[in-house]
């Protein structure tokens, strides 16, 4: 029999978890969502916000002190206000969405830079190893995965063999997501010189330290602060498509080189400071020279901002689409404003269309996706499901002029709970690149129509409603 003081102890914790979801004022459907948790599954609701819904405010204080003042000079270094002026005014149609990025705060657009776009890891990966070994000062590498494989071990070498010729190499990976790393992986790294370390890693002896919230979810790689890779590609097998499971993965990365890799080194330079305490200085973040003629803002996006960064910018860029929008992602759980502005761009005439996986791999995922398909397809939304493997891309085209590359999936986890980073190109060159991408896609995806969609069996329905009520925590 369990004790009246169990019982009372456990009841304690309901209420004193209840008092702290409403203090962290959270959004209200975030709220609602873990309060009915608490009510109708109380222990299983108790475990879940012990794991994913704590340490909000203590780590948002925490960091914003820790980075903002430390990091604050290398930031000033960057931010060149003239820059900044100059560059908005040949671009008045996104002024609203450079000035918004500008005063989160967060990095200035930079003209200047060579963006070129890759379509797999097949393509990038010989790309990231090839300017790996032409470094000369430092490499900077963030990944929320790497796994033990061949991939892995390629990357790895080519880091051992810059830091064996007294290149400095920083490595950082979440623990989360490489969850099956052990240390001894990186020892040749670590003998040969270089630095590795976890992003808040997990211990289950330790429990206050084990949290699945506010991870690193960033995919950056930046050699000698002048070329730098960002995107949806992590470093493992499956990415080459050799995982017969999922077959095919189909993602994008952004190779960027010129003034805005400097942003990028910025980014790795907090996440750095805050895991080591170690203050990068201001030899490794400079504005390096022009490389090109495309116009790039970095917009870093966290659980230790203020504000909801990305979520800030994908609502922006939605609402200045005139004629076509195009959106690809894995996940799509999107907030309330998000999804306003996209049922409205279509009520208004754009031509948005959004790409999504057929097969996911997490079937929560897409239940609660698939709940608001009908909304969007009513609004007159194109809803594709890619079916060659798996659509693993996070990219937006806009119009023909702007296109958005970046680490972060278009659900509400990505907007609040994990630690992300994009690349917002005001260029007509990049977002004609995305939309052909986009379109080739479309070949090997099937559309979703309302009328059959409307068809689908009443338990599948439920599933989504319920899968829906779980969205602030996906």
């Amino acid at each position: 029999m369990i004790s009246a003081a169990v019982i009372s102890v456990f009841i304690a914790g309901i209420l004193l978890s209840c008092i702290f979801i409403i203090y962290e004022r959270n959004s209200p459907t975030g709220t609602l969502a873990w309060l009915l948790a608490m009510i109708f599954f109380p222990f299983a609701g108790l475990l879940m916000y012990f794991i994913f819904g704590r340490h909000r405010v203590r780590m948002r204080i925490k960091l914003i002190r820790a980075i903002r003042e430390s990091v604050g000079d290398l930031r000033q270094k960057l931010d060149l206000k003239g820059s900044f002026n100059e560059v908005i005014k040949g671009h008045p149609k996104y002024e609203d969405l450079m000035r918004l990025a500008y005063n989160f705060p967060g990095p200035p657009p930079t003209a200047g830079n060579s963006v070129v776009l890759q379509g797999s890891a097949k393509e990038s990966y010989p790309d990231m190893l090839r300017t790996i070994s032409e470094a000369k000062e430092h490499v900077h590498a963030m990944y929320y995965i790497i796994r033990p494989d061949e991939s892995g071990r390629k990357l790895m070498d080519a880091l051992v063999e810059r830091a064996k010729a007294g290149v400095e190499v920083r490595l950082l990976y979440d623990d989360i997501g490489s969850w099956s790393m052990k240390l001894k992986f990186f020892r040749p790294l670590i003998e040969a010189g270089g630095t590795v370390r976890e992003y808040r890693p997990v211990h289950f002896s330790r429990i206050r330290t084990f949290y699945a919230n506010f991870r690193n979810h960033r995919k950056m790689l930046i050699v000698d602060g002048k070329t730098a890779f960002t995107g949806g590609i992590n470093i493992g097998d499956e990415y080459l498509g050799r995982d017969k499971k999922i077959g095919n993965w189909r993602d994008t990365n952004i190779k960027v080189t010129g003034p805005a890799a400097a942003h990028l080194q910025l980014t790795f330079a907090e996440d750095w400071y805050y895991v080591t305490g170690e203050l990068l200085t201001q030899a490794y973040v400079n504005p390096g020279r022009q490389t090109g003629g495309e116009i790039v803002q970095v917009v870093p996006s966290g659980p230790d901002r203020y504000r909801e960064h990305i979520s800030h910018i994908f609502f922006t860029a939605i609402t200045s689409a005139r004629k076509r929008l195009f959106i690809a992602s894995p996940y799509f759980v999107p907030d309330e404003s998000v999804l306003t502005a996209l049922t409205a761009a279509s009520l208004r005439g754009v031509d948005v269309r959004l790409l999504f996986p057929k097969n996911w791999d997490r079937r929560i995922i897409k239940y609660a996706s698939r709940s608001y398909y009908r909304e969007m397809l009513e609004a007159g939304c194109k809803i594709y499901e890619y079916g060659n493997g798996f659509m693993h891309a996070k990219t937006m085209s806009v119009d023909g002029d702007l296109g958005i590359v970046g680490t972060a999936n278009m659900d509400i986890r990505s907007f609040r709970l994990n630690f992300e980073v994009c690349t917002v190109c005001y260029s007509a060159k990049v977002a004609s690149d995305l939309e052909h991408q986009f379109m080739r896609d479309l070949e090997d995806a099937e559309e979703i129509r309302l009328k059959r969609f409307s068809k689908r069996p009443r338990p599948e329905v439920f599933l989504e409603n319920i899968a829906r009520l779980t969205s602030a925590v996906l």
